[in-house]
């Protein structure tokens, strides 16, 4: 009993204690702290927070400028130019952008060189400055004017030949079946078959370069002829006449 009174009595004068050494009770002990001892303790103090709001930038479409890609179709004709293989001419077709006029034609002829395996020994006898003009009025017959200094550059011998490659060049394009040649104006006359010489301003045509395209064929054919033989029966011996009995007597 006395050790919980004494806890009783000693619980009051704790507290009352930590209340004067507090200073709370309004005991009139309180003292005022001088405004410079509180070194800004007693000023407001405002927090100022700054957003930074980051706006990502809009996106600005990108227009392309697509052109629209034009597809030119070139038209091309084939045609057939002839060349020397040994002493012969060979076609070879090649093929000519745009409208393929007798003259461009023949320019063509004059310098283009057959490429690849199929130009492998084809030339040509043609000097690439032969040719002046090509008039093709469209009646059937084309006219070609040649350089005279080109024109005797080609060896005589070979001039045949030569003019076998204009010629056939040009019979081979449509509406054309004849083909005159003049020397700087002036009709000309130019190799044709069996070594004759056409007159001044004369048509020559297929047939008389024809025998350049392929070798001469003998045409002589030789026939052999089998004669079975004959056979012959061996002769026999005459079979000699019955014999006759002697008539009987009376």
């Amino acid at each position: 009993m006395r050790r919980r009174a004494a806890v009783a009595v000693a619980g009051p004068l704790l507290l009352a204690a930590l209340a004067a050494s507090c200073g709370v009770g309004g005991d009139g002990g309180l003292q005022q702290i001088n405004q410079d001892d509180l070194l800004g303790l007693d000023e407001t103090t405002t927090s100022t927070t700054t957003t930074t709001t980051t706006t990502p930038a809009s996106s600005v479409p990108v227009v392309e400028s697509t052109a629209g890609a034009t597809s030119t179709t070139i038209a091309t004709e084939s045609v057939a130019l002839y060349f020397v293989d040994g002493t012969r001419l060979q076609p070879v077709t090649i093929d000519l952008a745009g409208t393929a006029t007798p003259n461009r034609v023949v320019q063509a002829l004059l310098t283009a060189r057959p490429e690849g395996e199929i130009g492998i020994g084809l030339r040509t006898l043609l000097p690439e400055d032969l040719v002046n003009d090509v008039d093709a009025p469209g009646t059937g017959d084309a006219t070609v004017d040649l350089a005279t200094e080109a024109f005797n550059r080609i060896d005589p011998a070979d001039q045949r030949t030569a003019i076998g490659q204009i010629v056939m060049t040009l019979v081979h394009r449509p509406g054309i079946g004849q083909v005159r040649f003049t020397l700087d104006g002036v009709a000309q006359r130019v190799p044709r078959r069996d070594g004759l010489q056409s007159e001044p301003g004369e048509g020559v045509a297929f047939n008389d370069y024809e025998s350049l395209l392929d070798a001469v064929v003998d045409s002589t054919t030789t026939t052999e002829t089998t004669v079975a033989p004959t056979t012959v029966p061996p002769t026999q011996p005459p079979v000699p006449p019955a014999a006759t009995a002697p008539p009987a007597g009376p």
